[in-house]
């Protein structure tokens, strides 16, 4: 059956049923039904880190079940965390800052990886976000990795457009969009942590 089918045959056999994600199963993008030992929690403001998390499952073989931490996922099951962040104004998501604020001490000791995606890329800049992520998670893994991110300026909120048409023009460069994300290198990335972990 079909998702679209499916969700009719709920709706006409319950009247109006509502299903919310409980704070104990955040979303999860590669939901599996077994006990999972791997988790990738990330914080994306436009979906660069997104993709990333789920890349890096996809190189771990899937067996990673990723959250986002907008969804306030419990972790207390999993053994072995990565965390991840997209880079915007020079500081890690808002979102996942607040979560690893008043959850890290909690699995600080089960991250086994962090990473950061930004347009800065693997640069001595890219490197000082990569510290603002550790000292967040209050933890130094010994496997860190700066994926150079993307930017669409049609996803971009009036302010956020702004801020960027801004930072572009004191570069003297162009502003336009570009995607310097590589699927390839997050798969890399998701066999390297297996390995290590």
């Amino acid at each position: 059956m079909d998702r679209r089918t499916f969700l009719s045959s709920v709706v006409m056999a319950g009247g109006a049923t509502l299903l919310v994600a409980s704070q104990g199963n955040a979303l999860r993008f590669f939901p599996h039904t077994g006990k999972q030992k791997w988790a990738v929690l990330f914080g994306s403001r436009y979906g660069a880190a997104r993709d990333a998390s789920i890349w890096i499952s996809e190189g771990m073989g899937g067996i990673a079940d990723v959250f986002d931490a907008r969804e306030n996922p419990d972790l207390s099951s999993f053994e072995a965390v990565v965390v991840g962040s997209g880079i915007y104004m020079g500081k890690i998501d808002k979102p996942l800052d607040g979560y690893l604020a008043k959850n890290a001490p909690h699995f600080s000791s089960r991250i086994k990886a962090l990473f950061i995606v930004c347009g800065a890329g693997d640069t001595p800049r890219g490197q000082g976000f990569l510290e603002g992520l550790t000292k967040a998670c209050g933890v130094k893994p010994p496997l860190t990795k700066v994926f150079p991110g993307r930017l669409t300026r049609r996803l971009l909120n009036a302010e956020d457009y702004k801020v960027e048409e801004g930072v572009a023009k004191r570069r003297n460069q162009p502003y336009e969009d570009y995607d310097r994300l590589q699927r390839k290198d997050c798969l890399t990335f998701g066999e390297e942590t297996l390995a290590k972990g």
